[in-house]
């Protein structure tokens, strides 16, 4: 193909895909807006640094997630951008998720997946609607740094030979990452097998020891998780989940449900293959080790709650972004059988591309719409002079649980809304039964 259309191809395709990208993410995420997690940080956030001090509000546990960088990061762009716009907070997210791209791209040809497959996976990556929240919710920064931090830190480390200034460094961002989200811990496992399967024994306790005792003792001294501890725990539940989890990723990554299974046994197969050189099979084990994990980690404490959460897009975007590189060796390896196969493999991940392209845009609409919504009503009660006489604690929406009657004060001081007086008969009665706490 390369001597048809110039060797180089692959690399401008991949260039034009950037560039369209920019448009997509924008059109994503045009009219989002702050809605249910943003506002811990905005709001809950620096009520516990005034209350409690700045060790609380930097360690203090959300949803079993230590998430210390990220905190910052909300807290730097408070102070300079306030809260009138989204854009300076969904920047950094978007940013996170076209550095992950970039990182995986850089696996994919340090480990000899073709070009043409690479660039192929690289676009579906960067439209992958099907993980949108980690794309459009600006508050999924904090599972982005994790990621990109691991992925950063996978490639400084692939490498043989005793420890050297790569593995500082790489030791510095697996804490980065680690410090960022729950997902800290499944990718410290992953870095343990990777460095384990090379036999880099001194890099592993370089990679892990330090990060792992940082984590043991903030999970003893902050650390907690009331979800997962009220979830029912099950072994049989987990697997069921994870089972779910990664049929769910390989359908979107492949278009198709009937390739799912497919694309799951390549991946296997690579992975298992001796053929493959051993230090190609050890980043491609590490990864598949490291969704594995994830997927029966969180499943373990959440699917007593129900298994149908395996399927958000939150989690099928971390597990895509690492299986791509195997995926991406099993592409390849179809060359082998039959080239007509390949061309096909291409085909279906075009399609699969506008798929989630067409996907990203859809949900970014409807997640903005429930945003828009929930801003709609906030300016409706903060417009309603009967708002300043009821309980300031009351919360207006149950799905964004830290708005409270008296946090209007503060969105309507930054910019955020503007005070709307209820004018008809439907607002009027929206306004009085959240005020009378009913809603």
């Amino acid at each position: 193909m390369n001597r048809i259309i110039g060797a180089n191809a692959p690399e401008r395709i991949f260039r034009v895909a950037l560039v369209a990208s920019f448009a997509l993410l924008y059109r994503a995420g045009r009219q989002q807006w702050f809605i249910r997690d943003d506002w811990a940080f905005l709001l809950t956030r620096p009520l516990i640094r005034q209350q409690q001090g700045n060790a609380a509000w930097l360690l203090t546990a959300q949803d079993g997630h230590w998430m210390t960088p990220p905190l910052v990061v909300y807290r730097l762009i408070q102070n300079v951008f306030g809260i009138g716009s989204y854009w300076p907070y969904l920047l950094p997210t978007m940013a996170l998720h076209i550095g992950a791209v970039f990182l995986v791209r850089a696996l994919c040809h340090r480990h000899e997946v073709s070009p043409w497959t690479t660039t192929a996976l690289s676009v579906l990556l960067l439209a992958f609607g099907s993980g949108w929240e980690d794309i459009v919710f600006a508050i999924q920064l904090v599972y982005n740094i994790s990621l990109v931090a691991f992925l950063a830190h996978l490639l400084l480390v692939d490498h043989d030979g005793p420890p050297d200034r790569r593995d500082w460094i790489g030791a510095g961002l697996g804490l980065l990452s680690i410090t960022s989200s729950g997902f800290g811990p499944f990718f410290l496992l992953g870095m343990a097998v990777f460095l384990g399967l090379r036999r880099r024994w001194r890099a592993v306790a370089i990679a892990v020891l330090p990060q792992g005792l940082a984590y043991a003792w903030w999970w003893a001294t902050w650390g907690e998780d009331p979800v997962g501890a009220a979830s029912p725990h099950s072994l049989p539940g987990a697997v069921k989940y994870a089972r779910l989890g990664l049929t769910a990723t390989l359908n979107s990554m492949t278009g198709q449900v009937l390739l799912a299974g497919a694309a799951l046994l390549g991946i296997v197969g690579v992975c298992w293959w001796r053929g493959t050189r051993w230090s190609r099979r050890t980043i491609l084990l590490a990864l598949c080790a490291t969704v594995i994990a994830m997927f029966l980690g969180i499943g373990y404490q959440r699917s007593g709650l129900g298994i149908d959460s395996a399927t958000v897009s939150r989690y099928q975007y971390m597990a895509a972004m690492l299986l791509v590189p195997p995926l991406g060796v099993a592409v390849d390896r179809l060359a082998s059988f039959d080239k007509r196969a390949l061309l096909l493999a291409y085909a279906l991940l075009s399609v699969a591309v506008v798929q989630n392209a067409r996907l990203l845009v859809s949900s970014g609409d409807a997640w903005a719409d429930r945003a828009q919504h929930a801003r709609y009503v906030f300016a409706l009660v903060a417009g309603d002079p009967a708002s300043g006489s009821v309980d300031q604690s009351l919360r207006i929406d149950s799905f964004n649980p830290d708005v409270t009657i008296g946090s209007l004060h503060y969105l309507v001081a930054e910019g955020a809304i503007t005070p709307r007086v209820p004018s008809t008969d439907d607002e009027r009665r929206l306004v009085a039964a959240i005020l009378a706490g009913t809603s």
